[in-house]
């Protein structure tokens, strides 16, 4: 067996819609990676400012590329899937990198198993900081992992899809159901895995309106009791400190 028929295929996947200034710089963070075994799938909304020409200097080296109108970035994720023939899937957004040429190396130095889901840290460039560290339940009903950072078993996509009526959490959706209610686990890896431009969509409009009004549902449909109690209280004393302010 070949060492490159022995290491795991890994689907890196982009979405973008006109970002001229940071496509190039993503797509190199990918095509420079030392591990061999990888494909880059791009998908494009319609550019109009010039990204298309930047992504057809790399045609050669890009495994599936298309440009056509969709229903926001989760629409574009979730048509991206159907083009990917890797054994584990990793978005990467259009205006981040992955960390250095090393990362899908220690990533995938060793099989991970088939029911893992695998994250290490992002290094948010504007603040300046790495977060966030190893997740627990109780951390997750705070906050979402950054989706830059998480390598997910190809299979997870056979059952789940992006609900694109959530425009900015539809992967916090994803992960929860993945977390609480599946037979996948979820794997911290020590590593700074990508460079996340906090100033993008999700990090500069964290606010996902349509997400929160069913998030008291989803938190009573899918949190067990104890996070859900620990999720609840938080919010009530949070309440109690803004009314003191």
């Amino acid at each position: 067996m070949s060492l490159l028929s022995s290491l795991p295929k890994v689907s890196i996947v982009i979405v973008v819609r006109n970002a001229v200034n940071t496509i190039e710089n993503a797509i190199k963070s990918v095509l420079q990676q030392e591990y061999s075994n990888f494909e880059l799938v791009i998908l494009d909304g319609v550019s109009t400012d010039g990204t298309i020409g930047i992504i057809e200097k790399y045609m050669p080296e890009i495994a599936f590329f298309s440009s056509e109108k969709d229903n926001g970035i989760y629409d574009a994720m979730n048509k991206s899937i159907k083009n990917c023939s890797g054994e584990w899937i990793y978005f990467l957004g259009a205006d981040d990198e992955l960390m250095d040429d090393h990362v899908l190396s220690k990533v995938f130095s060793h099989r991970p198993k088939k029911n893992e889901v695998l994250y290490g840290d992002a290094y948010y460039l504007h603040k300046k900081t790495v977060r966030f560290g190893k997740m627990n339940r109780y951390s997750l009903s705070k906050h979402n992992f950054n989706h830059q950072t998480v390598f997910y078993p190809s299979s997870v996509f056979e059952k789940y899809t992006y609900q694109t009526k959530y425009k900015i959490w539809a992967d916090y959706f994803v992960n929860i159901q993945l977390y609480f209610k599946s037979d996948y686990n979820f794997t911290y890896i020590h590593l700074v895995v990508s460079k996340f431009n906090d100033l993008g969509t999700s990090g500069a409009s964290p606010v996902d309106t349509a997400f929160e009004e069913d998030r008291v549902q989803i938190t009573k449909e899918i949190f067990p009791p104890d996070v859900y109690i620990f999720y609840t209280a938080r919010n009530i004393f949070r309440s109690i400190q803004k009314m003191l302010r």
